[in-house]
Protein backbone atom coordinates (compact mmCIF):
# COMPACT_ATOMS: atom_id res chain seq x y z
CA UNK A 1 0.00 0.00 0.00
CA UNK A 2 1.44 3.43 -1.10
CA UNK A 3 1.49 6.28 1.79
CA UNK A 4 0.28 9.54 0.92
CA UNK A 5 1.97 11.32 3.40
CA UNK A 6 6.13 12.42 4.13
CA UNK A 7 7.84 8.86 3.30
CA UNK A 8 10.71 7.92 1.39
CA UNK A 9 12.63 5.21 -0.36
CA UNK A 10 16.11 6.19 -1.06
CA UNK A 11 17.41 3.21 -4.22
CA UNK A 12 20.81 2.12 -4.08
CA UNK A 13 22.73 4.69 -6.26
CA UNK A 14 23.97 2.92 -9.66
CA UNK A 15 27.83 3.06 -10.31
CA UNK A 16 28.74 4.69 -13.66
CA UNK A 17 32.25 5.08 -13.36
CA UNK A 18 34.42 3.69 -15.28
CA UNK A 19 35.97 1.26 -12.76
CA UNK A 20 33.05 -0.99 -11.27
CA UNK A 21 34.69 -1.76 -8.39
CA UNK A 22 33.61 1.72 -7.44
CA UNK A 23 30.09 0.14 -6.11
CA UNK A 24 31.49 0.70 -2.47
CA UNK A 25 31.54 4.84 -3.06
CA UNK A 26 28.26 4.85 -4.47
CA UNK A 27 26.66 2.19 -1.90
CA UNK A 28 28.12 4.50 0.94
CA UNK A 29 26.46 7.69 -0.68
CA UNK A 30 23.32 6.24 -0.78
CA UNK A 31 23.88 4.79 2.44
CA UNK A 32 24.92 8.12 4.12
CA UNK A 33 22.07 9.75 2.85
CA UNK A 34 19.78 7.08 3.72
CA UNK A 35 21.22 7.81 7.68
CA UNK A 36 20.68 11.79 6.99
CA UNK A 37 17.07 11.78 6.16
CA UNK A 38 16.35 9.42 9.34
CA UNK A 39 17.24 12.52 11.54
CA UNK A 40 14.27 13.87 10.41
CA UNK A 41 11.42 13.34 12.83
CA UNK A 42 8.14 12.60 11.29
CA UNK A 43 9.61 11.33 7.65
CA UNK A 44 9.72 7.80 7.13
CA UNK A 45 12.58 6.54 5.34
CA UNK A 46 13.37 3.01 4.52
CA UNK A 47 16.06 1.87 5.53
CA UNK A 48 19.16 0.64 3.58
CA UNK A 49 17.98 -3.30 3.46
CA UNK A 50 14.86 -2.70 2.29
CA UNK A 51 15.76 -0.28 -0.15
CA UNK A 52 18.85 -1.95 -1.60
CA UNK A 53 16.55 -5.38 -1.95
CA UNK A 54 15.91 -3.81 -5.25
CA UNK A 55 19.38 -3.82 -6.84
CA UNK A 56 19.61 -4.61 -9.91
CA UNK A 57 15.84 -5.38 -10.49
CA UNK A 58 13.40 -3.63 -13.36
CA UNK A 59 10.72 -2.76 -10.77
CA UNK A 60 8.61 0.17 -11.27
CA UNK A 61 8.61 2.73 -8.80
CA UNK A 62 5.03 2.23 -8.15
CA UNK A 63 5.09 -1.15 -7.72
CA UNK A 64 8.19 -0.34 -5.18
CA UNK A 65 6.10 2.53 -3.85
CA UNK A 66 3.22 0.10 -3.14
CA UNK A 67 5.55 -2.66 -1.46
CA UNK A 68 7.54 -0.26 0.83
CA UNK A 69 4.69 2.01 1.26
CA UNK A 70 6.21 5.01 1.07
CA UNK A 71 5.07 8.24 -1.46
CA UNK A 72 8.31 8.80 -2.82
CA UNK A 73 11.08 7.39 -4.17
CA UNK A 74 14.92 8.72 -4.94
CA UNK A 75 17.14 7.01 -7.88
CA UNK A 76 20.47 8.68 -8.25
CA UNK A 77 23.81 7.51 -10.08
CA UNK A 78 27.36 8.32 -8.52
CA UNK A 79 30.41 8.98 -10.98
CA UNK A 80 33.57 8.91 -9.29
CA UNK A 81 36.95 9.77 -11.21
CA UNK A 82 40.11 10.54 -9.86
CA UNK A 83 39.25 13.74 -7.26
CA UNK A 84 35.85 14.20 -8.89
CA UNK A 85 32.45 12.96 -8.72
CA UNK A 86 28.78 13.74 -9.86
CA UNK A 87 26.03 12.53 -8.07
CA UNK A 88 22.39 12.89 -10.00
CA UNK A 89 19.67 12.38 -8.28
CA UNK A 90 15.95 11.93 -8.76
CA UNK A 91 12.86 12.14 -7.02
CA UNK A 92 9.75 10.55 -7.90
CA UNK A 93 5.89 10.21 -6.91
CA UNK A 94 5.63 6.86 -6.19
CA UNK A 95 2.12 6.92 -6.97
CA UNK A 96 2.05 8.09 -10.43
CA UNK A 97 5.59 7.99 -11.04
CA UNK A 98 5.94 11.73 -12.31
CA UNK A 99 9.17 13.26 -10.99
CA UNK A 100 8.68 15.47 -8.45
CA UNK A 101 12.70 16.96 -8.72
CA UNK A 102 15.70 16.00 -10.53
CA UNK A 103 19.19 17.81 -10.28
CA UNK A 104 23.05 16.48 -11.24
CA UNK A 105 25.87 17.98 -8.86
CA UNK A 106 29.22 18.08 -9.68
CA UNK A 107 32.11 18.40 -7.14
CA UNK A 108 35.65 17.48 -5.66
CA UNK A 109 35.57 14.44 -3.55
CA UNK A 110 37.26 16.92 -0.64
CA UNK A 111 33.30 18.76 -0.71
CA UNK A 112 31.96 15.21 -0.62
CA UNK A 113 30.22 15.62 3.19
CA UNK A 114 29.14 19.73 2.17
CA UNK A 115 27.64 17.72 -1.39
CA UNK A 116 25.57 15.11 0.60
CA UNK A 117 24.41 18.04 3.15
CA UNK A 118 22.86 19.73 0.30
CA UNK A 119 21.39 16.59 -1.67
CA UNK A 120 19.43 15.50 2.02
CA UNK A 121 18.38 19.10 2.29
CA UNK A 122 16.82 19.30 -1.41
CA UNK A 123 15.34 16.42 -1.08
CA UNK A 124 13.78 17.04 2.56
CA UNK A 125 12.43 20.56 1.14
CA UNK A 126 10.76 18.68 -1.75
CA UNK A 127 9.05 16.50 0.53
CA UNK A 128 8.11 19.39 3.09
CA UNK A 129 6.61 21.39 0.37
CA UNK A 130 4.84 18.63 -1.61
CA UNK A 131 3.78 16.42 1.83
CA UNK A 132 3.61 18.43 4.78
CA UNK A 133 5.38 19.98 7.80
CA UNK A 134 8.44 18.37 8.88
CA UNK A 135 11.11 19.91 11.27
CA UNK A 136 14.74 20.16 9.71
CA UNK A 137 17.89 21.23 10.58
CA UNK A 138 20.01 23.74 8.83
CA UNK A 139 22.02 20.70 8.11
CA UNK A 140 21.34 17.08 7.97
CA UNK A 141 25.11 15.88 7.21
CA UNK A 142 27.75 16.93 9.30
CA UNK A 143 31.67 17.66 8.26
CA UNK A 144 33.85 14.96 9.23
CA UNK A 145 37.23 15.99 10.11
CA UNK A 146 38.45 13.02 7.54
CA UNK A 147 40.57 12.77 4.55
CA UNK A 148 38.47 12.26 1.16
CA UNK A 149 41.17 8.79 1.00
CA UNK A 150 40.49 7.53 4.86
CA UNK A 151 36.76 8.29 3.74
CA UNK A 152 37.25 5.88 0.98
CA UNK A 153 38.59 3.31 3.25
CA UNK A 154 35.48 3.94 5.82
CA UNK A 155 33.11 3.19 3.05
CA UNK A 156 34.57 -0.06 1.81
CA UNK A 157 34.98 -1.27 5.13
CA UNK A 158 30.65 -0.26 5.58
CA UNK A 159 30.46 -2.47 2.21
CA UNK A 160 32.44 -5.38 3.41
CA UNK A 161 30.61 -6.02 6.96
CA UNK A 162 26.91 -5.97 4.91
CA UNK A 163 28.64 -9.02 3.89
CA UNK A 164 27.05 -12.00 6.21
CA UNK A 165 30.55 -14.19 6.78
CA UNK A 166 33.41 -14.21 8.35
CA UNK A 167 35.50 -12.78 6.02
CA UNK A 168 34.10 -10.17 4.36
CA UNK A 169 33.56 -9.03 7.98
CA UNK A 170 36.92 -9.27 9.08
CA UNK A 171 37.92 -7.38 6.18
CA UNK A 172 35.75 -5.17 6.68
CA UNK A 173 37.43 -4.50 10.57
CA UNK A 174 40.85 -4.92 9.04
CA UNK A 175 40.00 -1.39 6.59
CA UNK A 176 38.70 0.19 9.92
CA UNK A 177 41.42 -0.16 11.49
CA UNK A 178 43.32 1.50 8.71
CA UNK A 179 41.10 4.06 8.67
CA UNK A 180 41.36 4.84 12.55
CA UNK A 181 45.39 4.67 12.27
CA UNK A 182 45.51 7.63 9.61
CA UNK A 183 42.28 9.15 11.41
CA UNK A 184 42.49 8.84 15.13
CA UNK A 185 39.53 11.17 15.80
CA UNK A 186 37.31 9.42 13.50
CA UNK A 187 34.35 8.03 16.03
CA UNK A 188 32.52 6.28 13.45
CA UNK A 189 35.28 3.97 12.49
CA UNK A 190 35.55 2.27 16.08
CA UNK A 191 32.25 2.32 16.95
CA UNK A 192 31.94 0.48 13.51
CA UNK A 193 34.41 -2.25 14.78
CA UNK A 194 32.50 -2.95 17.85
CA UNK A 195 29.52 -3.50 14.98
CA UNK A 196 31.26 -5.87 13.06
CA UNK A 197 32.32 -7.90 16.76
CA UNK A 198 28.62 -8.01 17.44
CA UNK A 199 28.05 -9.19 13.54
CA UNK A 200 30.51 -12.16 14.30
CA UNK A 201 28.78 -13.24 17.60
CA UNK A 202 25.11 -13.27 16.28
CA UNK A 203 26.43 -15.16 13.47
CA UNK A 204 28.17 -17.56 15.36
CA UNK A 205 31.24 -16.97 13.67
CA UNK A 206 33.16 -15.87 16.94
CA UNK A 207 33.47 -16.89 20.60
CA UNK A 208 30.96 -14.42 22.65
CA UNK A 209 33.54 -13.47 25.21
CA UNK A 210 36.35 -12.74 22.94
CA UNK A 211 34.19 -10.44 20.83
CA UNK A 212 32.89 -8.98 23.18
CA UNK A 213 35.75 -7.78 25.23
CA UNK A 214 38.00 -6.92 21.51
CA UNK A 215 34.94 -5.05 20.53
CA UNK A 216 34.09 -3.14 23.69
CA UNK A 217 37.22 -1.25 23.54
CA UNK A 218 36.34 0.09 19.87
CA UNK A 219 32.68 1.20 21.79
CA UNK A 220 34.57 2.84 24.53
CA UNK A 221 36.87 5.18 22.48
CA UNK A 222 33.96 6.10 20.14
CA UNK A 223 31.74 7.20 22.98
CA UNK A 224 35.00 9.28 24.35
CA UNK A 225 35.39 10.82 20.83
CA UNK A 226 31.83 11.77 19.93
CA UNK A 227 29.24 10.73 22.79
CA UNK A 228 26.09 12.42 20.99
CA UNK A 229 26.74 9.51 17.74
CA UNK A 230 23.57 7.88 17.50
CA UNK A 231 25.47 4.44 16.56
CA UNK A 232 27.13 4.48 19.87
CA UNK A 233 23.79 4.45 22.08
CA UNK A 234 22.51 2.26 19.52
CA UNK A 235 25.61 -0.12 20.25
CA UNK A 236 25.82 0.69 23.75
CA UNK A 237 22.31 -0.66 24.08
CA UNK A 238 22.77 -3.84 22.52
CA UNK A 239 25.85 -4.40 24.82
CA UNK A 240 24.01 -4.18 27.80
CA UNK A 241 21.65 -6.19 26.43
CA UNK A 242 23.55 -9.03 25.35
CA UNK A 243 26.61 -8.64 27.52
CA UNK A 244 25.84 -7.86 31.10
CA UNK A 245 21.84 -7.76 31.00
CA UNK A 246 21.66 -4.44 32.20
CA UNK A 247 18.18 -3.95 31.12
CA UNK A 248 18.07 0.06 32.32
CA UNK A 249 21.21 0.44 30.77
CA UNK A 250 19.83 -0.70 27.17
CA UNK A 251 16.56 1.17 27.22
CA UNK A 252 18.44 4.40 28.35
CA UNK A 253 20.86 4.12 25.58
CA UNK A 254 18.07 2.76 22.53
CA UNK A 255 15.88 5.94 23.92
CA UNK A 256 18.78 7.79 23.02
CA UNK A 257 19.60 6.46 19.76
CA UNK A 258 16.40 6.89 18.72
CA UNK A 259 16.08 11.01 20.05
CA UNK A 260 19.59 11.57 17.64
CA UNK A 261 17.33 9.72 14.93
CA UNK A 262 14.09 9.15 15.30
CA UNK A 263 13.96 6.97 11.84
CA UNK A 264 17.41 4.99 13.07
CA UNK A 265 15.22 0.92 12.02
CA UNK A 266 17.64 -0.93 13.99
CA UNK A 267 17.36 1.14 16.85
CA UNK A 268 13.61 0.62 17.19
CA UNK A 269 14.58 -3.46 16.74
CA UNK A 270 16.81 -3.26 19.41
CA UNK A 271 14.48 -1.62 21.65
CA UNK A 272 11.76 -3.97 20.80
CA UNK A 273 13.79 -6.73 21.82
CA UNK A 274 14.99 -5.09 25.72
CA UNK A 275 11.63 -4.32 26.08
CA UNK A 276 9.59 -7.16 25.49
CA UNK A 277 12.02 -9.55 27.10
CA UNK A 278 10.68 -7.81 30.26
CA UNK A 279 7.85 -8.04 29.64
CA UNK A 280 6.97 -4.45 28.58
CA UNK A 281 4.60 -5.81 25.75
CA UNK A 282 2.52 -2.73 24.45
CA UNK A 283 5.50 -0.44 24.27
CA UNK A 284 8.00 -3.35 23.00
CA UNK A 285 5.31 -3.44 19.93
CA UNK A 286 5.45 0.53 18.99
CA UNK A 287 8.81 -0.18 18.42
CA UNK A 288 9.00 -3.35 15.97
CA UNK A 289 5.88 -2.15 14.34
CA UNK A 290 7.90 1.44 13.71
CA UNK A 291 11.42 -0.96 12.57
CA UNK A 292 8.75 -2.79 10.39
CA UNK A 293 7.05 0.24 8.58
CA UNK A 294 10.84 1.44 8.19
CA UNK A 295 12.45 -1.78 7.36
CA UNK A 296 9.64 -4.53 5.92
CA UNK A 297 12.06 -6.64 3.84
CA UNK A 298 14.45 -6.78 6.12
CA UNK A 299 14.80 -10.78 7.71
CA UNK A 300 15.06 -9.60 11.58
CA UNK A 301 12.32 -7.13 11.11
CA UNK A 302 10.07 -10.06 10.07
CA UNK A 303 11.50 -12.11 12.39
CA UNK A 304 10.71 -10.00 15.28
CA UNK A 305 7.42 -9.35 13.99
CA UNK A 306 6.93 -12.90 14.12
CA UNK A 307 8.12 -13.34 17.45
CA UNK A 308 6.03 -10.58 19.15
CA UNK A 309 2.53 -12.49 17.55
CA UNK A 310 3.94 -15.76 19.38
CA UNK A 311 5.11 -14.28 22.47
CA UNK A 312 1.22 -12.68 22.64
CA UNK A 313 -0.21 -16.26 20.99
CA UNK A 314 -1.59 -14.80 17.55
CA UNK A 315 -0.52 -17.61 15.93
CA UNK A 316 -2.17 -16.50 12.72
CA UNK A 317 -0.12 -13.65 12.49
CA UNK A 318 3.22 -15.34 13.80
CA UNK A 319 2.80 -18.14 11.06
CA UNK A 320 2.63 -15.65 8.57
CA UNK A 321 5.77 -13.74 9.51
CA UNK A 322 7.78 -16.27 9.84
CA UNK A 323 6.81 -18.11 6.59
CA UNK A 324 8.10 -14.67 4.92
CA UNK A 325 11.32 -14.84 7.11
CA UNK A 326 12.35 -17.80 5.09
CA UNK A 327 11.09 -16.65 1.94
CA UNK A 328 13.30 -13.82 2.33
CA UNK A 329 16.19 -15.47 4.02
CA UNK A 330 16.18 -19.11 3.98
CA UNK A 331 19.37 -20.00 6.10
CA UNK A 332 17.80 -17.58 8.90
CA UNK A 333 18.69 -20.13 11.34
CA UNK A 334 17.81 -18.92 15.16
CA UNK A 335 14.47 -18.75 13.88
CA UNK A 336 13.60 -22.41 13.26
CA UNK A 337 13.47 -23.11 16.32
CA UNK A 338 11.24 -20.36 17.97
CA UNK A 339 8.82 -21.03 14.84
CA UNK A 340 8.82 -24.50 16.18
CA UNK A 341 7.95 -23.38 19.64
CA UNK A 342 4.52 -21.58 18.19
CA UNK A 343 4.10 -24.54 16.41
CA UNK A 344 4.54 -27.14 19.07
CA UNK A 345 1.70 -25.01 21.17
CA UNK A 346 -0.58 -25.57 18.36
CA UNK A 347 -0.02 -29.44 18.06
CA UNK A 348 1.17 -28.92 14.45
CA UNK A 349 4.04 -31.75 14.98
CA UNK A 350 3.99 -33.13 11.26
CA UNK A 351 4.25 -29.83 10.24
CA UNK A 352 7.63 -29.54 12.38
CA UNK A 353 9.11 -32.61 11.07
CA UNK A 354 8.13 -30.90 7.55
CA UNK A 355 9.76 -27.60 8.44
CA UNK A 356 12.75 -29.55 9.85
CA UNK A 357 13.91 -30.92 6.18
CA UNK A 358 13.02 -27.86 4.86
CA UNK A 359 16.28 -26.27 6.56
CA UNK A 360 18.93 -25.39 3.58
CA UNK A 361 21.89 -27.07 4.02
CA UNK A 362 24.43 -24.36 5.87
CA UNK A 363 26.55 -24.61 8.67
CA UNK A 364 25.04 -25.65 11.80
CA UNK A 365 21.96 -27.07 9.70
CA UNK A 366 22.68 -30.62 11.20
CA UNK A 367 22.42 -29.15 14.68
CA UNK A 368 19.09 -27.03 13.86
CA UNK A 369 17.36 -30.18 12.27
CA UNK A 370 18.12 -32.46 15.59
CA UNK A 371 16.58 -30.14 17.91
CA UNK A 372 13.02 -29.43 15.38
CA UNK A 373 12.72 -33.31 15.21
CA UNK A 374 13.86 -33.59 19.10
CA UNK A 375 10.87 -31.06 20.37
CA UNK A 376 8.46 -32.96 17.93
CA UNK A 377 9.12 -35.91 19.39
CA UNK A 378 8.66 -34.63 23.10
CA UNK A 379 5.55 -32.82 22.24
CA UNK A 380 4.21 -36.48 20.44
CA UNK A 381 5.95 -38.30 23.96
CA UNK A 382 8.10 -40.79 21.75
CA UNK A 383 10.18 -41.26 24.78
CA UNK A 384 12.95 -43.27 23.23
CA UNK A 385 12.93 -41.17 19.81
CA UNK A 386 13.67 -37.88 21.98
CA UNK A 387 16.34 -39.26 24.39
CA UNK A 388 18.22 -40.49 21.47
CA UNK A 389 18.16 -37.04 20.29
CA UNK A 390 18.64 -35.67 23.45
CA UNK A 391 21.77 -37.46 23.29
CA UNK A 392 22.78 -36.34 20.04
CA UNK A 393 22.60 -32.78 21.19
CA UNK A 394 24.08 -33.15 24.52
CA UNK A 395 26.83 -33.99 22.71
CA UNK A 396 27.27 -30.50 20.79
CA UNK A 397 27.57 -28.78 24.63
CA UNK A 398 31.24 -28.35 23.82
CA UNK A 399 30.74 -27.16 20.11
CA UNK A 400 30.27 -23.34 19.05
CA UNK A 401 26.66 -24.54 18.63
CA UNK A 402 26.57 -24.77 23.26
CA UNK A 403 24.52 -21.59 23.60
CA UNK A 404 21.71 -22.34 21.37
CA UNK A 405 21.69 -26.35 22.01
CA UNK A 406 21.35 -25.76 26.01
CA UNK A 407 18.13 -23.21 25.30
CA UNK A 408 16.41 -25.66 23.29
CA UNK A 409 17.45 -28.68 25.88
CA UNK A 410 15.08 -26.22 28.26
CA UNK A 411 11.73 -26.19 26.07
CA UNK A 412 12.39 -29.88 25.15
CA UNK A 413 12.78 -30.73 29.35
CA UNK A 414 9.86 -28.47 29.73
CA UNK A 415 7.47 -30.26 27.47
CA UNK A 416 8.71 -33.53 29.00
CA UNK A 417 7.83 -32.55 32.04
CA UNK A 418 11.33 -32.76 33.15
CA UNK A 419 11.38 -29.44 35.09
CA UNK A 420 14.10 -29.94 37.52
CA UNK A 421 16.28 -30.76 34.59
CA UNK A 422 15.15 -27.39 32.89
CA UNK A 423 15.71 -25.49 35.75
CA UNK A 424 19.52 -27.07 35.93
CA UNK A 425 19.70 -26.20 32.03
CA UNK A 426 18.48 -22.46 33.23
CA UNK A 427 21.33 -22.24 35.62
CA UNK A 428 23.55 -23.27 33.42
CA UNK A 429 22.92 -20.51 31.23
CA UNK A 430 22.38 -17.68 33.77
CA UNK A 431 25.88 -18.64 35.21
CA UNK A 432 27.61 -18.15 31.83
CA UNK A 433 25.01 -15.18 30.99
CA UNK A 434 23.96 -17.07 27.61
CA UNK A 435 21.40 -14.18 25.92
CA UNK A 436 19.40 -16.18 24.48
CA UNK A 437 18.05 -17.30 28.23
CA UNK A 438 16.89 -13.75 28.72
CA UNK A 439 13.97 -15.18 26.55
CA UNK A 440 12.43 -17.57 29.20
CA UNK A 441 10.26 -14.71 30.71
CA UNK A 442 7.82 -14.13 28.48
CA UNK A 443 7.74 -17.20 26.17
CA UNK A 444 4.28 -18.96 26.27
CA UNK A 445 5.27 -22.63 26.47
CA UNK A 446 7.27 -22.47 29.24
CA UNK A 447 4.14 -21.74 30.97
CA UNK A 448 4.46 -24.68 33.28
CA UNK A 449 7.44 -23.77 35.19
CA UNK A 450 5.66 -21.32 36.19
CA UNK A 451 4.14 -22.81 38.89
CA UNK A 452 6.98 -23.69 40.67
CA UNK A 453 9.42 -21.61 43.22
CA UNK A 454 12.37 -22.13 41.34
CA UNK A 455 10.95 -20.13 38.38
CA UNK A 456 10.97 -16.60 40.42
CA UNK A 457 13.88 -17.28 42.05
CA UNK A 458 15.70 -17.68 37.88
CA UNK A 459 13.71 -14.29 37.00
CA UNK A 460 15.52 -12.18 39.89
CA UNK A 461 19.07 -13.19 38.30
CA UNK A 462 18.30 -12.54 34.99
CA UNK A 463 16.50 -9.38 35.46
CA UNK A 464 18.14 -7.96 38.59
CA UNK A 465 19.11 -5.02 36.68
CA UNK A 466 15.27 -3.30 35.24
CA UNK A 467 12.70 -1.60 36.46
CA UNK A 468 8.71 -1.73 36.80
CA UNK A 469 7.39 1.37 36.27
CA UNK A 470 5.89 2.12 32.51
CA UNK A 471 7.74 3.88 29.92
CA UNK A 472 7.28 7.77 30.17
CA UNK A 473 6.11 9.60 27.11
CA UNK A 474 8.43 11.60 25.15
CA UNK A 475 6.19 13.48 23.17
CA UNK A 476 7.78 17.15 22.02
CA UNK A 477 5.52 20.44 21.27
CA UNK A 478 4.61 20.70 17.63
CA UNK A 479 6.04 24.43 17.66
CA UNK A 480 6.88 26.11 20.26
CA UNK A 481 5.91 29.47 19.25
CA UNK A 482 3.67 31.29 21.30
CA UNK A 483 -0.05 32.59 20.06
CA UNK A 484 1.04 35.88 19.38
CA UNK A 485 3.92 35.22 17.64
CA UNK A 486 1.70 33.10 15.50
CA UNK A 487 -0.81 35.76 14.94
CA UNK A 488 2.47 38.00 13.97
CA UNK A 489 3.30 35.71 11.60
CA UNK A 490 0.02 34.68 10.13
CA UNK A 491 -0.49 38.41 9.11
CA UNK A 492 2.96 39.14 8.02
CA UNK A 493 2.24 36.33 5.42
CA UNK A 494 -0.99 37.42 4.23
CA UNK A 495 -0.05 40.79 3.86
CA UNK A 496 2.99 39.44 1.64
CA UNK A 497 1.18 37.10 -0.47
CA UNK A 498 -1.44 39.98 -1.09
CA UNK A 499 0.52 42.69 -1.68
CA UNK A 500 3.82 40.96 -3.95
CA UNK A 501 1.91 37.97 -5.58
CA UNK A 502 5.45 35.44 -4.83
CA UNK A 503 3.34 32.55 -6.20
CA UNK A 504 3.23 34.36 -9.65
CA UNK A 505 7.18 32.81 -9.56
CA UNK A 506 6.81 29.24 -11.31
CA UNK A 507 9.88 28.22 -9.11
CA UNK A 508 9.31 29.28 -5.68
CA UNK A 509 10.18 27.32 -2.67
CA UNK A 510 9.43 27.05 0.33
CA UNK A 511 13.13 28.10 1.29
CA UNK A 512 12.83 31.42 -0.90
CA UNK A 513 9.50 32.27 0.56
CA UNK A 514 10.65 32.33 3.98
CA UNK A 515 14.00 34.33 3.16
CA UNK A 516 11.93 36.81 1.55
CA UNK A 517 9.75 36.74 5.26
CA UNK A 518 12.42 36.79 7.14
CA UNK A 519 11.64 33.52 9.04
CA UNK A 520 13.25 30.07 9.40
CA UNK A 521 12.00 27.86 7.00
CA UNK A 522 10.76 25.34 9.87
CA UNK A 523 8.66 28.28 11.24
CA UNK A 524 6.66 28.77 7.68
CA UNK A 525 6.38 25.01 7.37
CA UNK A 526 4.45 24.45 10.43
CA UNK A 527 2.77 28.22 10.18
CA UNK A 528 1.32 27.03 6.62
CA UNK A 529 0.48 23.36 7.45
CA UNK A 530 -1.58 24.98 10.66
CA UNK A 531 -3.27 27.65 9.35
CA UNK A 532 -4.06 26.29 5.93
CA UNK A 533 -4.31 22.32 6.74
CA UNK A 534 -2.08 22.64 3.50
CA UNK A 535 1.34 21.60 2.54
CA UNK A 536 3.17 24.26 1.13
CA UNK A 537 2.48 23.37 -2.95
CA UNK A 538 -0.88 23.35 -2.28
CA UNK A 539 -0.82 26.21 -0.16
CA UNK A 540 0.97 28.58 -3.20
CA UNK A 541 -1.25 26.24 -5.91
CA UNK A 542 -4.38 27.64 -3.71
CA UNK A 543 -3.01 31.26 -4.24
CA UNK A 544 -2.26 30.47 -7.99
CA UNK A 545 -6.43 29.36 -8.67
CA UNK A 546 -7.39 32.17 -7.52
CA UNK A 547 -5.67 34.12 -9.31
CA UNK A 548 -6.61 32.27 -12.78
CA UNK A 549 -10.14 32.62 -11.15
CA UNK A 550 -10.16 36.28 -11.11
CA UNK A 551 -7.78 36.44 -14.28
CA UNK A 552 -10.45 34.69 -16.17
CA UNK A 553 -13.17 36.64 -16.00
CA UNK A 554 -11.08 39.98 -16.99
CA UNK A 555 -11.56 41.35 -20.42
CA UNK A 556 -7.69 41.87 -20.30
CA UNK A 557 -7.55 38.42 -20.50
CA UNK A 558 -10.41 37.25 -22.51
CA UNK A 559 -8.21 36.41 -25.50
CA UNK A 560 -5.82 34.23 -23.53
CA UNK A 561 -6.15 30.18 -24.25
CA UNK A 562 -7.41 28.61 -20.36
CA UNK A 563 -3.31 27.90 -20.16
CA UNK A 564 -1.80 30.80 -21.21
CA UNK A 565 -3.92 32.37 -17.85
CA UNK A 566 -3.19 29.54 -15.60
CA UNK A 567 1.05 30.31 -16.46
CA UNK A 568 0.04 33.97 -16.43
CA UNK A 569 -1.05 32.88 -12.48
CA UNK A 570 2.41 30.94 -11.52
CA UNK A 571 1.45 27.35 -12.34
CA UNK A 572 4.09 25.97 -14.71
CA UNK A 573 2.78 22.22 -15.48
CA UNK A 574 -0.44 21.55 -17.20
CA UNK A 575 -1.06 18.17 -15.80
CA UNK A 576 -0.52 20.12 -12.58
CA UNK A 577 -2.80 22.59 -12.67
CA UNK A 578 -5.46 20.64 -14.10
CA UNK A 579 -5.65 17.89 -11.43
CA UNK A 580 -5.24 20.75 -8.93
CA UNK A 581 -8.32 22.73 -10.39
CA UNK A 582 -10.21 19.51 -10.61
CA UNK A 583 -9.69 18.63 -7.02
CA UNK A 584 -10.28 21.88 -5.39
CA UNK A 585 -13.34 23.10 -7.87
CA UNK A 586 -14.75 19.91 -8.87
CA UNK A 587 -14.82 20.71 -12.40
CA UNK A 588 -12.58 21.05 -15.29
CA UNK A 589 -11.04 24.61 -16.08
CA UNK A 590 -13.18 24.46 -19.31
CA UNK A 591 -16.15 23.19 -17.81
CA UNK A 592 -16.04 26.07 -14.78
CA UNK A 593 -15.06 29.00 -17.49
CA UNK A 594 -18.06 28.10 -19.20
CA UNK A 595 -20.29 28.60 -16.00
CA UNK A 596 -18.91 32.14 -15.65
CA UNK A 597 -19.42 33.55 -18.80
Amino acid sequence: MIETGKSIAVLPFVNISSDTSNEFFSDGITEEIINALTKIEGLKVIARTSSFSFRGKNVDVRTIGTQLGVSTVLEGSVRKHKNNVRISSQLINALDGTSIWAKSFDRELKDIFSLQDEISLHIADQIRENYGHLEINDHLVEQKDISPESYQLYLKGRYSIVKFNKDDIGKGIELFKQVIAKEKNYALAYVSIHYAYNKLVAAGLMPKAEALTEGKKYLDKAFELNPELPECHHSFGWHYLNNDWDFIKAEKHLAKAIELRPGYAEAHQKYFITLILEGKINAAYEHISTAYKLDPLAPLNNYFMAYYYYVTQQFDKSNLYFEKLFKLEPSFIVGYAIYTFSLVLQNRTDYILELAERIPDIEDAKVEKTILVALAYAKLNKKDKVTKKIKELRAGLTSESRERILFCLVYIKTILGNYEEAFKLIDDGISRKDPLITLLKVDPLLTPLHEHEEWNEKLDRIYALTDNHSLESNQKSQSGISKSEVKDMQELLDKYMETELPHLDPGLSLRQLAESLKLHPNKLSWLINEYSGKNFNEFINQHRLNTFMSKAKEDEYKNFSILGIAYESGFNSKSVFNSYFKKIVGLTPKSWLNTVK
